[in-house]
């Protein structure tokens, strides 16, 4: 049983190296994630994609985090993108437009996961533009259109944040932050979206925050608690794709748990995949699992049920195979700049 495959391993920087490599085999992640940004040529990118999905067993989901505007990691290669709030507010086919342009330069790039979009409900001012909007119906509908754009380039998709950080408050550095909601709030208006495009999503990243509506008595952040994981995705709104836990590594997520408790604790709430920073905490992460699967804490029905998921969301992965098709770089080059030049009030003709 590979429990490599539970994890997701965050690689920071682009740059090739026989350690790296190391790690990769090692560990045998189920997926890589690339950090923000992207530095040298889309050719170099492309290049190290294909190197990290050869140096594991299967192919591995590759994703990158794009949502334009503030989290815009293609503009270091591409034309930049608006943002979310801006290409909402010019309409449907704008944001369809928008999730066509970011799944094929992903494709291109040798990506097969984008860890968006964001489902919540606007957040604080600094990152409300990232938020398609503030009103639960038109944040479903902004979202099904950015999912059909990805989807025509069989880009996968991460729904975040479950069950949505909308009025979330900063409490200290070593405790997570709390959602205060009552459960109907948050059914009538940060759940709207995940609801309605849940059986789209592949993928759904949980949120770090603690929600008082679930774990009143013990707060915890929603990865760790089986009653928002396993009660509220699973059993309630019959979710069962992948579920993917983050932020592990802080202690304000995981509270006074090493990370490989945290690490058995979020997979026996019913997530499936643990998003890790640290290659050093992904090496050590599976042995912890298999003893904890060996001594019955982590039963291995729900091991055998998240590898399930992954195996049946892996089907029909390819990795990128020869050099970037440059002429295919310089026509979506021009697509970025004219999506992004109609928001200047200045169309490109193509």
């Amino acid at each position: 049983m590979n429990l490599g495959q539970l994890l997701f391993l965050k690689v920071s920087e682009l740059r090739w190296s026989s350690s790296l490599e190391c790690s990769l085999r090692r560990s045998c992640p189920g997926g890589v994630a690339i950090d923000a940004p992207l530095p040298g040529t889309a050719e170099n990118v492309r290049e190290f994609m294909s190197k990290v999905a050869s140096s594991v067993p299967t192919v591995p989901f590759l994703a990158l985090r794009e949502e334009g505007g503030v989290m815009d990691p293609l503009g270091a290669i591409l034309p930049p993108l608006p943002s979310p709030r801006a290409v909402a507010e010019k309409g449907l086919e704008a944001v369809r437009r928008l999730g066509e342009l970011v799944g094929a330069a992903l494709q291109l790039l040798g990506f097969n996961t984008n860890l968006a979009p964001m489902l919540d409900l606007g957040l604080s001012a600094e990152n409300e533009t990232r938020a398609f909007s503030a009103d639960p119906q038109q944040m479903a509908n902004c979202g099904a259109a950015f999912l059909e754009g990805l989807e025509r380039h069989e880009v996968r998709a991460c729904g975040k944040h479950f069950p949505g950080l909308a009025g979330a408050q900063s409490s200290s550095a070593n405790e997570p932050s709390l959602v205060s909601k009552s459960m109907a709030q948050l059914w009538r208006e940060d759940l709207v979206p995940f609801r309605l495009l849940l059986p789209r999503l592949p993928f759904v990243l949980v949120s770090t925050a603690a929600y008082k509506a679930y774990d009143f008595d013990f707060l915890q952040s929603a990865a760790l608690s089986s009653k928002v994981v396993e009660g509220l995705l699973r059993v309630k709104l019959s979710y069962d794709g992948i579920a993917i836990a983050y932020g592990l590594e802080t202690k304000a997520v995981r509270g006074t748990p090493t990370v490989e408790e945290a690490a058995v604790q979020a997979l026996g709430a019913g997530c499936d995949m643990l998003l890790l920073e640290e290659a050093e905490a992904a090496e050590r992460v599976p042995a912890a699992l298999r003893a904890a699967r060996e001594s019955r804490k982590l039963p291995s029905p729900r091991v055998e049920q998240a590898l399930k998921r992954i195996h049946v969301a892996k089907q029909g992965l390819k990795p990128p195979l020869g050099p970037l098709p440059k002429r295919s770089l310089e026509r979506l080059a021009r697509e970025f700049a004219a999506f992004s030049d109609t928001f200047k009030g200045r169309p490109r003709l193509l």
